[in-house]
């Protein structure tokens, strides 16, 4: 699953917990951020859109990676933050109500809500109508499952995904490039790279 050992894995979790950007959390690990950052040279998003703002620094630190770059993030509570590029909007991630038919392309998705497999899977269905091939959504934190509490979340995002790629006839793929760049699935976003093929 993840060639982190289990002890090392929850240290770097320590780090990633306690981790800022512009003084507010955004929750994010090295590997990711350097993974994040090849993925946005590459794919060159005009919209990024995140699911789960949390506290609003991992929205922040994506608009600045590309300042040509719309972010709209999406939460039950959004955080009360001003950013020329990003634009918190208040949504559940079960029941998604965006209107995508006018955003600009390339559009990259972070689904990075509440971690159940059901919402995972709620997500990845309401945006699999609308992306485009060499798209991509980003599903976060299926390393829960490495983590040994993936049960807490219904199986986690790790389960929502490889139902997910079962039942969409391979329209996906997981980029491996990304999921094991630093080794196998050395990224908190295990097996969750996942790139519109068709």
């Amino acid at each position: 699953m993840t060639a982190i050992p289990y002890d090392l894995l929850m240290k770097i979790q320590q780090g990633t917990m306690a981790n800022e950007y512009r003084g507010v959390p955004m929750l994010k690990n090295p590997f990711d951020m350097a993974l994040y950052s090849l993925l946005l040279d590459r794919v060159k998003p005009r919209t990024l859109i995140e699911i789960g703002s949390h506290r609003g620094g991992s929205a922040m630190w994506f608009a600045d990676q590309q300042p040509a770059m719309q972010v709209l993030s999406i939460d039950l509570q959004p955080p009360d933050l001003v950013h020329r590029n990003v634009r918190f909007i208040k949504g559940d991630a079960r029941r998604l109500a965006l209107e995508t038919e006018s955003i600009a392309r390339p559009l990259l998705v972070v689904e990075d809500s509440d971690h159940q497999a059901a919402t995972t899977a709620a997500v990845l269905d309401f945006f699999d109508p609308c992306l485009r091939p060499g798209e991509y959504i980003v599903i976060e934190d299926g390393i829960l499952t490495a983590m040994r509490v993936a049960d807490s979340y219904g199986g986690g995002p790790l389960r929502a995904i490889h139902e997910f790629l079962e039942r969409s006839g391979g329209r996906y793929e997981i980029d491996r490039s990304l999921c094991d760049y630093f080794g196998p699935n050395v990224t908190w976003n295990v097996d969750g790279y996942l790139r519109r093929t068709a």
